[in-house]
């Protein structure tokens, strides 16, 4: 059978009387009978737009460079183009419009180009092999496109092109550069959520889809070897990339997620940037809206700016630095047993629901400056929830707002600074140290329920300098620690009472107190940690620290409490005033002042305690006239009065005696308490004296019992 015969039974004849049999040939047979590449062309368009099915089953065939550029192809039928397993040198429909399916699975294609074309139907390539460039910019696909494990030896440019059916790449490889920015990938809209796929596929050159649109896509168990660009791209359903693998840079700044974003068990090998991107989620609620679950990042990783409804990075690990500055969580947030290798940023990051940080470890230093935990409908949870975490080194809470916040079996290995973080419900401190003591800066902070639980075998020490604290319970593991509890809290001009109904309860810590006679002010300095505190314990800080505490406790009804205090500031105020007398940088008249305020204190804290020894101030009145009777009876002639004197102790143990002697001793109070002398007066010069000044003295002293009992009696 002749080669023309072969033809004839392989596509029925010639079709549109253009002989097709030259499709059949092979490039040997073609340059013996000198059939040109143009022959080969007009027999391929003859059979796209004429040929039924048995003519358009080109399987296996060998083909020349193909153009079909700026031509139009509109088939007499819908039957595909089939060119299977066939050869083609290259194939180029650029601004084409082409009405026919084409089938090139298992085929191989040198150069591939539909730049600007429309396509109506749909274009199926699986298992094919394009070794040269591929382009479809500004391509219009109208129905499906499957490269399914298709290989890409040269460059792909999709660019601008319009994917508007379903787009098919699973397990695909590129080893040359793949683009396609601005493509538009919209998918059908059917219920199956994916109408764009690259699972398995493999990018060994670098990936751009800077500005691309999809629909629902998926990118599970990719492999982008070099950079991968998704810069700027919409995503308007779901976004799934579980469990693939960036081995060089992966760019998703500004993306935006329309539905549901899955990057579960990815691997991040380069720097990873999601700056600025805004994770929307999906109206299903029984799925996480974002999942970075089990991802781990190798290089840098950045969320600054980024927003998201509900997102979890739960056992994600972060092994360098990770910033999420500036980024806005709509609902719960959760990094439960994430680990931070590196320098973890979280500052000024608003938690519209709850964070939860749940034994996630910080290996490196933590930042969360201004970060605001404003919780959600959720108030079972903490809003800030810290319970079990690990910080390994300093980590940082300054100006931190929440309402609630648990901090339980949290482990400390260095400084954790509170300084003016403000919790405005309940906080539940009961952490512990690593390898030693850890040390909590709550300087200028506010607290305004909860506890704060000491661990057994350790302290944990709290610097309160001018923070705010309500009715927060300090508990120690064991009642043998409750006797040096506050020991390891500095408090230092600390207010007590800002919360209107939630004042300090010192009365929880009366034995602690009693037992270390009503100090508050003495604090058990941090072995490992040198804090620079914001203001020294000088005596005047000291004394104004006991006054606010004095007036919290005398809110409270603790009048005994609130007394002791007011001791404490007296003896205080009296250093500071003893302070500026001995300053000789200070001008005279200021220490002669200063130097009255602190006899007035003395003598206020002798014979008084400040107006809480009321009875001590009693029996010195009744005491007092006594003092002066040796005076009276052995002082000689200048202490003599009209009663008499004794010549010796010896005398008492007569009758005549005791009489002199008890006469003085009525004649002392009778000149104590200015009734009047009677029978008898002072003769000597002294004795005249002395008179007068037990009459001031009982003035003097009256005056202080009185002040006792006015000053008890404000309490």
């Amino acid at each position: 059978m002749s080669d023309q015969s072969q033809s004839a039974a392989a596509g029925d004849g010639p079709v549109a009387g253009v002989d097709t049999a030259v499709l059949h040939m092979s490039p040997a047979e073609r340059a013996e009978r000198g059939v040109d590449d143009e022959t080969v062309r007009e027999a391929f368009l003859a059979v796209a737009r004429h040929g039924d099915a048995a003519d358009k089953d080109l399987r296996g065939v060998t083909l020349p460079a193909l153009s079909v550029d700026r031509l139009q192809i509109d088939p007499d039928d819908r039957h595909p183009l089939d060119l299977r397993e066939a050869t083609v040198e290259a194939f180029s429909a650029e601004e084409a419009l082409l009405g026919v399916p084409i089938r090139l699975d298992d085929a191989t294609v040198g150069e591939l180009s539909f730049d600007e074309a429309t396509l109506h139907e749909d274009v199926r390539a699986s298992n094919a092999t394009f070794e040269g460039p591929v382009s479809t910019f500004e391509t219009r696909f109208e129905d499906e496109v499957a490269f399914e494990a298709a290989t890409f030896e040269g460059p792909v440019d999709l660019d601008e092109g319009e994917f508007r059916r379903d787009v098919t790449v699973d397990r695909a490889t590129f080893h040359d550069d793949c683009t396609a920015r601005a493509a538009e990938f919209y998918g059908d809209s059917n219920l199956l959520d994916d109408n764009t796929s690259f699972t398995g596929a493999r990018f060994v050159g670098e990936a751009n889809f800077r500005q691309t649109t999809f629909g629902y896509v998926h990118f599970e168990e990719c492999v982008f070897e070099e950079r991968a660009r998704f810069e700027e791209a919409l995503f308007d359903g779901d976004a799934e990339f579980t469990d693939a693998e960036f081995a060089a840079a992966a760019d998703f700044d500004e993306i935006t997620v329309e539905e549901d974003a899955a990057f579960d068990a990815v691997a991040f090998d380069g720097p990873t940037h999601f700056r600025g991107a805004t994770f929307t989620g999906g109206q299903r609620t029984l799925e996480d809206d974002t999942t970075f679950a089990e991802t781990t990042f190798a290089d840098e990783a950045l969320f600054e700016a980024a927003r998201f409804r509900f997102a979890t990075f739960a056992d994600a690990h972060f092994e360098s630095r990770v910033d999420f500055t500036d980024a806005a969580f709509d609902d719960d947030a959760r990094f439960d047993r994430a680990r931070f290798g590196g320098p973890a940023v979280f500052e000024e990051v608003r938690f519209r629901g709850d964070g939860r940080f749940a034994d996630a470890v910080f290996e490196r230093e933590a930042a969360f400056h201004g970060t605001e935990f404003a919780g959600g409908a959720n108030r079972v949870e903490a809003d800030a929830g810290f319970a079990g975490v690990r910080f390994e080194t300093d980590a940082h809470f300054q100006s931190v707002t929440a309402r609630t916040a648990d901090f339980s079996d949290a482990a400390f290995g260095g400084e954790i600074d509170f300084t003016e973080a403000e919790f405005t419900d309940n906080v539940a401190f009961a952490p512990h140290g690593i390898d030693t003591d850890a040390y909590v800066d709550f300087t200028r902070a506010k607290l305004r329920s909860g506890h704060v639980h000491q661990p057994p075998d350790e302290w944990v020490r709290y610097d309160l300098t001018r923070a705010s604290l309500g009715d927060v319970r300090l508990v120690a593991d064991s009642a043998d620690d409750e006797r040096e509890l506050l020991d390891y809290f500095r408090f230092c001009r600390t207010e007590f009472t800002e919360f209107d109904g939630h004042d300090f309860d010192f009365g929880a810590h009366r034995a602690y107190l009693e037992r270390n006679d009503w100090s508050i002010h003495e604090f058990d300095e941090p072995p490992a940690a040198d804090p620079e505190y914001s203001v020294a314990m000088t005596p005047e800080t000291v004394a104004t620290t006991y006054l606010k505490a004095k007036q919290a406790a005398r809110e409270d009804g603790e009048t005994k409490i609130a007394g002791e205090f007011r001791v404490k500031r007296q003896r205080f105020t009296r250093r500071e005033n003893v302070s500026v007398v001995t300053d000789e940088e200070t001008d005279v008249v200021t220490r002669v002042k200063n130097l009255g305020r602190a006899a007035e204190n003395y003598l206020l804290g002798i014979s008084c305690g400040h107006g809480m020894r009321p009875l001590r101030i009693g029996a010195a009145f009744l005491v007092s006239p006594l003092l002066f009777v040796p005076l009276y009876a052995f002082g000689g002639p200048t202490f003599a009065t009209t009663v008499g004197q004794l010549s010796s102790l010896g005398a008492l143990a007569t009758e005549s005696g005791r009489a002199t002697f008890f006469e003085l001793v009525h004649f002392s109070y009778v000149s104590y308490t200015t009734i009047g002398y009677g029978n008898n007066a002072p003769a000597g010069a002294m004795a005249r004296v002395l008179a007068t000044l037990e009459a001031y003295l009982s003035v003097v002293l009256s005056a202080l019992f009185v002040y006792a009992l006015v000053k008890r009696s404000e309490l």
